[in-house]
């Protein structure tokens, strides 16, 4: 049950993060982007060591995303 309220939970991220994806002008500086991939990567962690399965499988989603907007949305300093 807490596995699948968390993984509805967490969907809402993803429709927040598509704007970004699929806008080639906008920007997320790399520093917001790292530290937003480096989070998401201890949640990932975390559920998983807690046992759970659908919910760090849509993190590890969101975290793919996170890396996509820092590679290709986001300018060195």
């Amino acid at each position: 049950m807490w596995d699948a309220l968390i993984t509805v939970g967490n969907i809402a991220f993803i429709p927040a993060l598509v704007p970004a994806l699929l806008n080639r002008s906008a920007y997320i500086p790399r520093i917001t982007s790292a530290l937003s991939l480096l989070g998401v990567s201890v949640v990932v962690v975390g559920l998983l060591g807690a046992g759970l399965v659908l919910s760090p499988i849509v993190v590890a989603a969101i975290g793919m995303m996170w890396a996509l907007i820092f590679l290709f949305r986001g300018r060195a300093a």
